[in-house]
């Protein structure tokens, strides 16, 4: 299925090629194919022919471009490409490190000989970096071949080693791997040492209604016309009312990261509590958890862990589910994301531009950071401007963007509130507008359009940004992490054992 690869910088300028027959064209007959469905389309799979295609990934940190040359086959798994790039970048990483032009071009021989394990007949074969590292060394092969050319020719028994090629060598390797082809063989660590991460991102629309509160009622009617420099009834708008905030739709992902630092080849067991366990929804598993456990016993994760960072389950937590009456949740779910996270206020004034947003944290963070509120006008051309803030710094981003930006963030007595309002274009000159009022021409159509140029603004939504450590809000945490067996690691090891919960946001959106 898969015929070649390319790796190019930004410019398509080639950096890396793998081809796996003669024929396959090469990467500088295709660019001008590539540059010209890169200018008129976003989609990553651009037709060639009948049967050929190629499968675009730009990868973001590095800036790479990677193109799958594939074949079209009937009845195949259309995700196949995407997949298997996501895996070789891992794999790239694992063995380079931060991933550039001048890595790639500098470890040729080593890439080459992965995908050379990765793929057979053009079809994903060995993909577990675990299983890699032993047919593939961290060390150039050719370096290799080279360092030990001399020692080889000075010795005698050295003649039948110089008669075999790399592949004769990858022969002998297969005979010393693992069984298990996601833990590599022979694995020793002087520090023994495992560390669970629990991460959470929300991804939620929420809609904020506001409504008099009673207690205020009195006092608004005594103040009602009345303004100092110590009170003023138009700054204690926000005071006067209550703001609840409504939950449109949304969804929480989760994953549980493993990183393993084991001697031997342990068989664990992680227990998670039944709160979190009951919420989780579409669940998918390494493929090292055994299944049978799983299923028999929901909440137990029994497996022989990857050597090294490894992601053992992903699920998903539905915010919109109704409860076992058929009435929905919705409510419940938010106040759940209140209590372990981040609650934002949104407030937009009747009747003017003005508007201010507070920030609730949860007492349970010890600290955020970094957490940035993105503002968006309903209008392009209107600016946003600051009038208060007690938090933080403001930049504005043009284009009717803003962004509130909020560094070391700590729970106390003073949420993080922002005071700003909307200035917006008008359509008439102040120069037209007064040569009018001289004329006495302002009949209903000026008096139409005079409103129209003073018309009230407001923000569309505001973004919030954030990551923080502290309890997850599904409620999942770690009830015990036990070694069942430690085959190599011996009876007297004790490993370091560590645990950590992560919340982000991921598209939290609070309309006005």
């Amino acid at each position: 299925m898969i015929e070649a690869i390319y790796i190019s910088d930004s410019t398509n300028s080639l950096v890396y090629e793998y081809t796996t027959s003669l024929c396959i064209p090469k990467f500088k007959s295709l660019v001008p194919k590539v540059t010209s469905f890169n200018d008129s389309t976003t989609t990553n799979k651009i037709p060639l022919n009948s049967k050929l295609y190629l499968f675009v990934h730009h990868h973001q940190q590095s800036g790479l471009q990677f193109y799958l040359l594939c074949k079209e086959i009937d009845n195949a798994n259309p995700l196949i490409p995407s997949i298997f790039i996501q895996r070789l970048i891992e794999v790239m990483e694992d063995y380079f490190g931060d991933l550039n032009s001048v890595k790639i071009e500098a470890n040729n021989e080593i890439l080459t000989l992965l995908l050379y394990q990765m793929l057979d007949d053009g079809t994903p074969y060995i993909t577990d970096f675990n299983k890699l590292r032993d047919l593939v060394s961290y060390k150039s092969l050719l370096s290799k071949l080279l360092s030990s050319a001399t020692t080889v020719a000075s010795k005698a028994t050295g003649t039948a080693m110089s008669n075999k090629g790399p592949l004769d060598l990858h022969k002998t390797n297969n005979h010393q791997t693992s069984d298990i082809p996601w833990r590599r063989s022979n694995v020793k660590h002087t520090n023994n040492e495992m560390y669970v991460d629990v991460i959470e991102t929300v991804n939620v629309i929420i809609k904020p209604t506001t409504k008099k509160a009673k207690r205020h009622l009195q006092s608004e009617k005594q103040n009602q016309g009345f303004d100092s420099a110590f009170y003023s009834s138009a700054s204690s708008k926000s005071l006067n009312h209550d703001i609840e905030n409504h939950l449109i739709s949304g969804y929480i992902d989760g994953e549980i990261n493993f990183l393993s630092r084991l001697t031997g080849v342990p068989s664990l067991q992680l227990s998670l509590n039944s709160i979190g366990t009951s919420r989780i929804e579409l669940p998918s598993l390494h493929r090292c958890i055994d299944f049978d456990v799983w299923n028999e016993k929901r909440g137990i994760l029994s497996f022989i862990p990857p050597d090294g960072k490894s992601t053992l389950m992903r699920y998903q937590i539905d915010l919109n589910q109704t409860n076992q009456y058929g009435t929905s949740n919705k409510q419940s779910m938010l106040s759940m994301i209140k209590s372990t996270s981040i609650e934002a206020e949104f407030i937009c004034h009747e009747n003017t531009s003005d508007f201010e947003i507070r920030l609730n944290l949860s007492p349970s963070i010890s600290k955020i950071d970094s957490l940035n509120v993105e503002i968006v006008c309903e209008h392009p051309e209107d600016q946003i401007k600051m009038n208060r803030v007690t938090h933080g710094d403001f930049s504005s981003k043009g284009n009717g963007k803003a962004e509130w930006i909020l560094r070391q963030l700590k729970p106390n007595v003073f949420s993080p509130v922002f005071y700003g309002s909307i200035i917006s274009n008008t359509e008439n000159s102040s120069d037209e507008e007064e040569e009018e009022e001289k004329e006495g021409a302002r009949d209903e159509n000026n008096q139409a359009k005079h409103d129209k140029k003073v018309r009230i603004s407001k923000p569309s939504y505001i973004k919030l940004s954030y990551s923080h450590k502290g309890p997850v809000p599904s409620g999942l945490k770690v009830d015990s992490l036990k070694i069942i067996s430690a085959k190599g690691l011996g009876d007297t090891v004790k490993p370091y054992k560590g645990v950590k919960y992560m919340t982000k946001s991921g598209n939290y959106i609070v309309r006005s």
